[in-house]
């Protein structure tokens, strides 16, 4: 008896278990009773509807003596990256004439390797009751194909009053429908509202991610975060930039600050802050810490009562503030950005242990994290040439009064991070400048187009892929004509031939506006005859 199935597969894939059995004895086995378990968690579809059953049986009445049969059964699995998911059989049968009743079990391990929608949910660890509270879920889709008909469901903790969300979601405010999910787009959901327990209270937020198949929204993956509710005699918030809603990008500088406060009654000595800096975009070697220390084992900012002399007596409804700075690394680790290195975290937490015995025995500390996205830009290049590979060239060069010359002018992206959205480049010819119709993309990429009563050359690219030009693929490279027969009163000078240059679109992860500007293009600036531009 066995299970035959996949021992590695991605969260929200479904499984086939294939039940095998035979009777290698040379007895009749009779009564036998199957119990087939689903691993946890597991969504099993039937009719079309998601079925509460976790387990399925059946009988056989006699397995003659080399006989043998199959069953099976078919299941989503649901869970995390590195998780175990176990199938299990157990079978009870009599054999002969024997009135002793034998058990066999089998099992099936299955662990899920991939994760195709990363989700990075931001939870306060610790909140004081009846204060406002922020929840954020970040999402993106690693895989290589677009995902459609997504839901995020969230569960939310006893006590918790919600107010308001980005974007909205439905009537309940529970539920945000995905129709479609690009290859490498992701966005946030940010829900606002208040938070009440008592201290000491575990507070828990779920969040489960499901899919429409064949009708039915089954589970596709989950996450979860807890909130312990805290005592009130510290506060500390942590923003960037003056911000709590800042986007970052690669070698961004960014100005932290970290507010703190006592917020009791009471005197307390012997206070502690630290930050926690995480993500492999933090470039450590530019960390500027203040007058805070910087512990390299940990990436760890501590401050004690010898850097912040408040520290060795703050007193009742005390504030202040501790600043450090550091800069984003200049490129992505891996080349492409993508879930490990789209976010950086810094978490602060002020403490001490010296508590009036009425209030606490133990150490008090308040803590709080701040998740800060980080924006790709797209690499632009303009290049002009007089004798392109694929156009050839015509006419003189230096250009000659009265005589037509034509250029070439290329546009390059290579995007090494997020997918971007309303991708589009465009510029202006100035007059005099002819547009000749001769255009050049790649394959199923939008053609490049002119506006006569704007004089405009646009490429309306529409969505640039993540990874772009990167790893041995191929750059986007659109390529147009254009020509001008120069005047007398333009010799000795260079003519102007293209300006107002600019990429445009909005990242799809971040949702920031991206704008690239370009240099305006003279006869001057072909790359292949430099500097040899001027009328003659």
């Amino acid at each position: 008896m066995s299970i035959d199935g996949p021992t590695q597969i991605g969260v929200g894939d479904e499984v086939t278990y294939k039940i095998k059995y035979s009777n290698s004895t040379k007895s009749k086995l009779s009564n036998l009773r199957f119990s087939f378990s689903y691993p946890d968690e597991s969504v099993v579809l039937k009719d079309g509807e998601v079925s509460l059953n976790t387990k399925e049986t059946f009988a056989i009445e006699t397995l003659e003596a080399g006989q043998s049969g199959e069953k099976e059964f078919r299941a989503f699995l649901v869970g995390n990256r590195g998780d175990i998911k176990i199938a299990k059989l157990s079978l009870i049968y009599a054999a002969g004439n024997l009135r002793t009743e034998f058990q066999k079990d089998a099992s099936l391990a299955t662990t899920i390797t991939s994760i195709p929608v990363s989700l990075t949910l931001s939870v306060p660890p610790n909140q004081i009751s009846g204060q406002p509270i922020t929840y954020i879920l970040d999402y993106r889709n690693e895989t290589n194909n677009s995902i459609s008909d997504l839901r995020f469901v969230f569960d939310y903790p006893d006590g918790f009053t919600y107010q308001s969300a980005t974007p909205a979601g439905s009537g309940d405010g529970q539920t945000w429908n995905v129709a479609n999910l690009n290859k490498g787009q992701g966005s946030r959901i940010s829900i606002n509202g208040v938070l009440n327990g008592q201290q000491g209270e575990t507070k828990k937020l779920s969040v489960t991610l499901q899919r429409r198949i064949n009708g039915a929204y089954i589970d596709y993956e989950k996450t979860a975060g807890s909130t312990v509710i805290s005592s009130p005699l510290l506060g500390v918030d942590v923003v960037v930039n003056d911000s709590k809603e800042y986007t970052a990008v690669t070698g961004d500088t960014l100005n932290y600050t970290v507010k703190y406060s006592n917020t009791s009654n009471y005197t307390l000595a012997g206070v502690a802050l630290a930050v926690k800096l995480e993500g492999a975009m933090y470039d450590i070697g530019s960390l500027d810490s203040g007058s805070g220390y910087f512990d390299g084992g940990t990436n760890t900012i501590i401050w004690n009562s010898a850097a912040i002399s408040d520290f060795s007596s703050l007193g009742p409804n005390k504030r202040g503030q501790a600043t450090f700075k550091i800069k984003t690394k200049p490129g992505f680790p891996s080349g492409t950005a993508g879930a490990q290195n789209s976010f950086i975290k810094a978490t602060a937490r002020i403490s001490t242990a010296n508590v009036p015995r009425e209030i606490s025995d133990g150490e008090v500390f308040s803590t709080a994290s701040l998740i800060t996205k980080i924006s790709s830009q797209p690499t632009f290049a303009q290049l002009m040439y007089y004798n392109d590979q694929a156009f050839s060239s015509s006419g003189p060069f230096p250009p000659q009064v009265g005589k037509e010359t034509f250029f070439t002018v290329h546009w390059q992206l290579v995007n090494p991070g997020n997918q971007v959205t309303e991708a589009r480049i465009s510029g202006v010819l100035p007059a005099g400048v002819n547009w000749k119709n001769i255009t050049s993309v790649g394959a199923g990429q939008a053609e490049i187009t002119f506006n006569k009563n704007t004089s405009e050359v646009v490429w309306n690219i529409g969505s640039l892929p993540s990874g772009v030009g990167i790893n041995g693929t191929n750059k986007y490279d659109g390529s147009f004509q254009i020509s001008v027969t120069p005047q007398a009163n333009q010799k000795g000078s260079g003519i102007l031939l293209l300006k107002n240059v600019k990429f445009s679109g909005i990242d799809s992860f971040t949702r920031q506006s991206i704008i690239i500007p370009a240099n305006d293009l003279t006869t001057d600036d072909t790359a292949d005859q430099v500097e040899q531009g001027i009328v003659q």
